[in-house]
């Protein structure tokens, strides 16, 4: 078939295509410097450039799967389930990466999903408003989406956010799958079957992108099966209303199915553990500003300064709190509510009509879309201008998200929940979309102020010039690169994670001791071993322990060849005082192995003597900076890690308001005789009474 005869065939090679200019333009400079930088602060950009990098690893040189990997947090190695790892695009583009490099594959992710981002709210939207309506409209659409600010400030790092481009696709597919079978004739039937099949295909994408998507999928499902249930109760047979929601729940079971090997690790994950679950109070500071939804995008090179003052009361950061929506965008959507509107002695679009129906097609479902995920956007309490203490003696405005995180499975897990916002766009795109099609469809004059709002939308949403990051690799690990030798790398300062880290590692290759995922797994060592948790505390944690006699001991178990001193990560402040003062404590008089103005290397050398030492076990909650305490309920494991077979005693010194040992007291500690073999020998502290908490000040082991 020839294009030129195909009139939707030509669509779909030109509309991409200028979605795809459309992204050139308004990410600019990136065109220009598409193999040296990446969009964004040169934060969590880093991460997913080290996601793609790893991808390939996993794949092409160690023959594994990506979803555990052993060169971060060596040791152990560390799980990534609950890491943003987007394996689609770690997958889709490792030809690129392997022709080109990371920075052309980086960027060439940003520039896909921004435009298929924009084909498929096109495709939605030329499907709800019909047969004979404007392209000009479903473009609109597809721009008001792919260029919200929501989209444009998630492109400072967050690959797996921006990578929405499947979500209208999943969109798309079950309101065809549900228009077929609430039709009763078998063709549409046998369509039905094919539109569940592709609606089953484009969940799995967005799993592979983003499970935040997955569970904004499930719920826009449920608002469409609300829908269905509302407007067709009484007026369809129940048979057909049945073997609809039978077919929308199969494609989810379906896809439950398809996913399980990464389902079900999952499930049993979350079952066992509790550190994906991010603390509640995130969840209020990551939620939308009711008035950000009005307040211009920060990025626009005429008013974004003014934006940012306005915005500086929001809770949340930058790329969360932006979830502006378009005055123009809002303009059109009410037109196209208003166009949907039933009129006197006509029959509305989507209205039921003989023995089918469009359930898509209706005005008010886009309109419940849009209120339902407007409300989840904002979190569990209304916050108006980054106050939540609205009603009369600093009461809060509680909102559903707060019942719904408890009812909903896994949804505890979700942390941004101003990322709602996604959806948001897409049922305002389709609206403004009918609003833009009221405006074509009134002869030449309409048309052209259909293009105008268009060119106005855009101006609106407009971020140039983007920030750009290029890497800051020092040059030491292009070095490091070309070492044979087996080892890990120790990054310090360390008292945070710092993604830069990930940067370093595509270079030199070599596992490191401590890195960056986007769920902190308290099975890693950075918190559980002493020398690891001084520089994550910038103090000692309750382990009683001499830097000087065994800090090269426990890095040398723990693999550890090389530790990095980076200056430039650690500027001044007690940062750069401690860790300076715990490395010069541990390497004593040892000569760097190489320094340069920025960074200072040590390579870790085997200790004259060793002993045994403690090693706090999983069980343990965090530190706590102002007790200098750590505390457990019911039981906790200690490990006494020996190089030899002996006897030791452990000494337990409790806070005063600690509950009790079980265990013997002597004097005001509690003391604990082991008999100890080389390695892991591991000692159970057990409350005496198992529903009252224990509080540790301090852990010392002796001959």
């Amino acid at each position: 078939m020839n294009e030129k005869n195909d009139p939707r065939l030509s669509a779909l090679v030109r509309v991409p295509l200028a979605y795809l200019a459309l992204t050139l333009a308004l990410t600019y400079p990136l065109v220009r410097r598409f193999a040296t930088a990446i969009p964004g602060d040169g934060f969590d950009g880093w991460q997913n450039f080290w996601n793609l990098w790893w991808v390939k690893v996993a794949v092409l040189e160690q023959h594994t799967q990506p979803w555990f990997t052993s060169l971060l947090y060596a040791p152990t190695g560390v799980g990534l389930l609950f890491h943003t790892l987007n394996g689609f695009n770690g997958f889709t583009f490792l030809p690129i990466q392997l022709a080109w490099g990371l920075f052309p594959a980086y960027n060439a992710v940003v520039i896909f999903s921004f435009a298929m981002g924009g084909l498929g709210a096109y495709l939605l939207a030329r499907h709800v408003l019909g047969a004979g309506s404007s392209r000009l409209a479903a473009f609109g659409a597809g721009a008001i989406f792919t260029f919200s600010p929501f989209h444009i400030a998630h492109l400072l790092g967050h690959m797996q956010v921006i990578s929405l481009e499947w979500v209208p696709f999943f969109a798309l597919y079950l309101l065809r799958t549900v228009d077929e079978w609430l039709d009763a004739a078998p063709p549409q039937r046998r369509a039905g079957w094919r539109n569940a099949r592709l609606a089953v295909f484009f969940l799995a994408l967005v799993a592979l992108c983003d499970w935040y998507y997955v569970l904004y999928c499930a719920l826009l499902t449920a608002v469409v099966g609300v829908w269905i249930l509302a407007r067709t109760l009484g007026r369809l047979a129940a048979s057909r209303i049945a073997r609809t929601l039978a077919a929308v729940a199969g494609i989810w079971l379906v896809w439950a199915a398809l996913l399980s090997p990464l389902l079900a690790p999952m499930i049993r994950e979350a079952q066992q553990s509790r550190f994906m679950v991010p603390d509640p109070a995130q969840s209020r500071t990551l939620s939308a500003d009711l008035l950000a939804f009005v307040t211009p995008q920060e990025f626009h090179p005429l008013w974004g300064s003014w934006a940012q003052a306005q915005a500086k009361s929001f809770t949340a950061s930058l790329s969360e709190h932006q979830v502006f929506a378009g005055f123009t965008v809002l303009a059109l959507a009410t037109l196209g509510l208003w166009a949907g509107r039933r009129r006197r002695g006509q029959t509305p679009s989507g209205a039921i009509r003989g023995i089918g129906t469009r359930i898509s097609a209706e005005r008010g479902l886009w309109a419940l879309i849009l209120a339902v995920f407007v409300i989840l956007a904002l979190g569990p309490a209304l916050h108006i201008n980054g106050r939540t203490d609205l009603l009369p003696g600093g009461g809060e405005i509680m909102l559903p998200y707060a019942w719904l995180v408890q009812v909903v499975p896994f949804m505890d897990i979700s942390r941004s929940v101003s990322r709602f916002d996604a959806v948001v766009m897409l049922a305002l795109a389709v609206l403004a979309a009918a609003g833009l099609n009221r405006l074509a469809g009134r002869g030449r004059g309409g048309r052209r102020i259909a293009w105008a709002a268009l060119a106005l939308i855009v101006f609106e949403f407009l971020p140039a010039p983007y920030p750009l990051s290029e890497a800051d690799t020092p040059a030491w690990y292009r070095t490091l690169a070309a070492d044979p030798r087996p080892g890990a790398v120790l990054n310090l300062p360390m008292n945070y994670d710092r993604p830069g880290y990930l940067l370093y590692q595509t270079v030199h290759g070599k596992p490191l001791s401590v890195a960056y995922i986007s769920r902190d797994d308290p099975r890693t060592l950075t918190e559980r071993a002493p020398v690891l948790q001084h520089f994550r505390h910038l103090e000692p944690d309750i382990i009683a322990f001499d830097l000087a006699a065994q800090g090269r001991q426990v890095l040398s178990d723990l693999g550890v060849r090389w530790a990095v001193l980076d200056r430039y990560k650690m500027p001044g402040g007690r940062e750069r005082e401690y860790t300076e003062a715990a490395a010069a404590e541990i390497f004593g008089g040892q000569a760097p192995a190489y320094q340069d103005d920025r960074v200072t290397v040590y390579e870790v050398t085997a200790p004259g003597t060793i002993a045994p030492y403690l090693v706090l076990g999983v069980g343990w909650e965090s530190f706590d900076a102002a007790s200098r305490t750590r505390a457990f309920t019911s039981a906790a494991p200690v490990i006494i890690q020996a190089p030899t077979a002996g006897q030791a005693t452990l000494r337990v010194t409790l806070a005063p308001e600690s509950g009790s040992l079980d265990a013997s007291r002597i004097g005001e500690d509690y003391v604990i005789s082991v008999a100890v073999q080389p390695g892991q020998n591991t000692v159970m502290l057990r409350g005496l009474d198992p529903s009252q908490q224990v509080i540790v000040a301090r852990l010392a082991l002796e001959p």
